[in-house]
């Protein structure tokens, strides 16, 4: 079942007056009918000119709440909002923080439609006991099931365990 999102700018403080086109301290909120949550903050935004539904964030922070789980969220360098399907595409010193559990990646993209998050390139999940090295993640974000993989099906998925303390 697909569920809607209805999206708005939720604040906008600033628009440059050098160029038109950029958004300061911009906020997103987009909620679907079960109440779960998708919110996007960013320092600046710049209008794409070929695609007005794109927006290029600077300076990034999302909170994705889901009902009856814990938030999720994510900070990124960067980002490509989409603002008819609220899809974002983040990328620059991505990390993302879910409970006890983190993640860095290059690449981290966010489809709604497809209630899906795609992580990509130089993935490192820590958890308290474990450190996980790999090159693709995919998680669905209703059931939390991760589909983790390598590039190169030769090369393996690293895990390290410390059962003691969680030091590695």
């Amino acid at each position: 079942k697909k569920k809607l999102l209805k999206g708005n700018i939720s604040k906008v403080t600033e628009i440059s007056k050098e160029n038109s086109n950029i958004i300061k301290d911009i906020k997103y909120l987009s909620e679907d009918n079960l109440g779960n949550t998708y919110k996007i903050n960013a320092k600046t935004g710049e209008i794409n000119n070929d695609n007005p539904d794109i927006i290029l964030l600077k300076n990034v922070i999302a909170r994705i709440s889901i009902v009856n789980s814990d938030d999720i969220f994510i900070y990124a360098d960067f980002a490509k909002y989409n603002n008819k399907n609220y899809n974002t595409n983040f990328y620059e010193n991505i990390k993302v923080e879910y409970i006890d559990h983190k993640i860095n990646c290059k690449y981290l993209d966010l489809l709604f439609n497809k209630n899906l998050a795609l992580l990509r390139e130089d993935i490192i999940y820590k958890s308290l006991k474990s450190k996980l090295f790999a090159d693709t993640l995919e998680i669905d974000l209703i059931t939390k099931n991760s589909k983790i993989s390598m590039k190169d099906k030769k090369q393996k998925i690293k895990v390290v365990y410390n059962k003691l303390n969680g030091n590695y």
